[in-house]
């Protein structure tokens, strides 16, 4: 039986070169985007990616493949490439099932150590990387780093306007689109209409269905990202004014005391998260959204929540989770970390720790970026601190578990304990937070974090 192993392989990590040393049998690699270089999601040409490959399995036979955004056209793709007895090697969980569901042997083997994209990230900062590949892989690798560095080390916003994280627009756009009726049901009761801001609009589903129910507002999506403004702008809106601008959802886009409804749906903890988990990144989100709105006006908030830091213990009900949160708790938050112990078959951490992993443990198409966001930052008593601090009236505040994730995600997988032992329900996996600028209220000019 031929193993095929498709993949990138911008970087051969110790744990991928295990895993092409290990696969049994004539091994055939399909060299994904093999079309691609000089971008951040693929710096590396596909003639260096290759010499990484032969370094570590000199008899394997190289196969390209152009890049194809869609999964279900890459999977066929990459079998078309091969021929006869196979076996999918591949560490990718979630495209596995769909190598099965064509009736072909897979194996998911667990890869150890950093990622590639880890790897870079340490090329970019001047850390020390070469532990981290095999000696020829270094080798390889040198003559490249400063290409790299050209191509990755850049601001916040490059010049096409995306985060700089090599984000899979069309998985994470599936993924917010997916969450689009319980986003409605949690923002529609708080919408005033007139002039409705949606920051980190992504998709602009959530505007399209805004716009079906408000025809007479204005509406304006912001979004750092070019790539989803464009795809904004190919929807169909219900309402005849609909702008989009290309802005950081911290700053303010429409003149003081001009908007009546504000939304910030999951757009909160990327605020966090990628300014370096800073509370005065968000303090001016919640700022500039206050000055905006007019007397009377809401922002509506939609993001994750933490359940605190008290002590929880949690059990692993399969190896493959249990797996997965070794890897997070090496991983989370570039390195930090998640501090915990053993006691038996339980690891004992924060409930906040938990409820991180329990967040991105399925999140493996976009781990690289999942492992460092913390989707829930703040609890609901520091929500409602935060959000009266900056002068709003709270109206609602409320944390809720969504059944599909609890059903799905969370049963079978693991089991929550309390210090004590005892058996804990779900944490809730979302918050919805209504804040409201009173009448006669002025916007605090010059507002300095606490």
């Amino acid at each position: 039986m031929t193993s095929v192993l498709p993949g990138r392989f911008h970087v051969v990590t110790n744990g991928l070169a295990a895993m092409l040393r290990g696969a049994p049998g004539p091994a055939v690699v399909v060299l994904c985007a093999s079309d691609r270089a000089g971008t951040r999601r693929n710096p590396l040409a596909a003639d260096v990616r290759e010499r990484q490959i032969l370094a570590v399995r000199p008899d394997a036979t190289i196969v390209r493949l152009p890049d194809l955004t869609d999964d279900a056209r890459w999977v066929d793709a990459v079998l078309a490439a091969v021929s006869g007895d196979v076996c999918v090697v591949t560490a990718n969980r979630d495209l596995a099932p769909q190598f099965a569901a064509r009736g072909v042997a897979v194996a998911v083997p667990e890869v150890a150590g950093k990622t590639p994209a880890e790897v870079l990230e340490d090329m970019v900062a001047g850390r020390p990387w070469e532990l981290s590949v095999p000696l020829a892989i270094a080798d390889v690798l040198r003559p490249e780093v400063e290409g790299i560095r050209a191509i990755i080390a850049r601001s916040l916003v490059n010049t096409e306007g995306e985060l700089a994280h090599a984000r899979d627009f069309d998985s994470y756009g599936a993924q917010m689109d997916a969450a689009l009726a319980q986003k409605l049901e949690d923002v529609l009761p708080w919408v005033v209409p007139g002039c409705i801001i949606d920051k980190g609009c992504g998709t602009g589903k959530l505007l399209v269905e805004l716009s079906r129910r408000f025809p007479k507002s204005g509406f304006v999506g912001v979004d750092l990202s070019q790539e989803f403004l464009r795809r904004c702008d190919e929807n169909t809106y219900f309402a005849d004014d609909v702008a989009f601008v290309h802005k950081d959802a911290r700053d303010a886009v429409v003149a003081e005391g001009t908007a009546t409804t504000i939304v910030l749906s999951s757009i909160v903890h990327e605020i966090w998260t990628y300014t370096g988990y800073s509370q005065a990144a968000v303090d001016k989100a919640l700022a500039s959204a206050f000055r905006e709105l007019a007397p009377g006006g809401r922002l509506i908030v939609r993001d994750g929540v933490s359940p605190g830091r008290q002590a929880w213990r949690m059990r692993f009900l399969r190896p493959d989770v249990r797996a997965c949160f070794e890897r997070f708790a090496r991983e989370f938050k570039h390195g930090e970390g998640a501090a915990h112990t053993w006691e038996g078959e339980d690891v004992v951490l924060s409930a906040h720790l938990a409820n991180e992993f329990l967040c991105k443990k399925d999140y493996q198409k976009n781990w690289h970026i999942e492992v460092h966001e913390e989707f829930g930052t703040f609890s609901l008593e520091e929500w409602k601190v935060m959000v009266e601090r900056h002068g709003f009236l709270l109206r609602e505040l409320h944390g809720y578990v969504n059944g599909w994730i609890a059903a799905n995600r969370y049963e079978g997988a693991v089991a929550l304990f309390d210090a004590a032992g005892g058996p804990l329900p779900w944490p809730a996996t979302n918050v919805v937070v209504v804040a409201e600028r009173v009448v006669g209220s002025p916007p605090r000019q010059g507002f300095v974090p606490s």
